[in-house]
C-alpha cells in the first residue's frame, strides 16, 4: 500500500514538471484586427468606422459594436467617444439619418436613410459608404443611399 501510494505521488511530480511550461506575467493580444470583423453579424466585436478628421475621414477602431450595418450607422450619428472627441475626431451623419437600414446584393450595397440623402455633406457619405465597405462590400460593390425621396447612386469609399 505504501509502495503503491509513493508511486502514485512520483507520477504525479512528474507529470506537474514535464510539461515544461514556466510560469510567466500577462502575455499581450498585439494590435486589433484590421479590415472585417471576424465575428458574426449580429454580435458585439471590434469594428472599424470612419470619423472625421480636419476635413477627411479616418479609420477608428471601436470595441463592442453590434456587427450590423444598421449599428454602425448608428454608431456614426452617435459621433466620437470623449477619448475620441479629445483627439479632434466628430461625425457629419446627422440623427435624422437613422433608423437606418442595409441591403447587400452581389455587386451593390443599398443603405435606406430616414433623412433626405441628397442634404448628406460628402463627409457625411463618404463616412457610411466607407464604414460599411469594411463591414459587408465585396470588392468592387457599389452604394445606393436611399431617403427623403432622393437616391444617391454609384458612391464608392474614397
Amino acid at each position: 500500500m505504501i509502495r503503491r501510494a509513493a508511486a502514485a505521488l512520483v507520477l504525479v511530480a512528474l507529470a506537474a514538471t514535464a510539461c515544461g511550461v514556466q510560469p510567466s506575467g500577462a502575455i499581450s493580444g498585439g494590435e486589433a484586427p484590421s479590415g472585417p470583423p471576424s465575428t458574426m453579424p449580429g454580435t458585439p466585436g471590434v469594428s472599424s468606422i470612419y470619423l472625421v478628421a480636419d476635413g477627411t475621414v479616418v479609420q477608428v477602431q471601436r470595441p463592442g459594436l453590434v456587427q450590423t450595418g444598421a449599428a454602425l450607422i448608428d454608431a456614426l450619428v452617435q459621433g466620437p467617444t470623449s477619448a475620441e472627441k479629445a483627439s479632434g475626431l466628430t461625425t457629419e451623419v446627422p440623427q435624422s439619418a437613422l433608423p437606418a437600414a442595409v441591403a447587400v446584393s452581389a455587386s451593390e450595397i443599398t443603405v435606406r436613410l430616414a433623412t433626405d440623402v441628397q442634404a448628406l455633406s460628402a463627409l457625411a457619405v463618404s463616412q457610411i459608404v466607407c464604414t460599411l465597405h469594411l463591414r459587408d462590400a465585396p470588392d468592387g460593390s457599389v452604394f445606393t443611399l436611399v431617403g427623403g425621396g432622393n437616391v444617391r447612386s454609384g458612391e464608392r469609399c474614397g
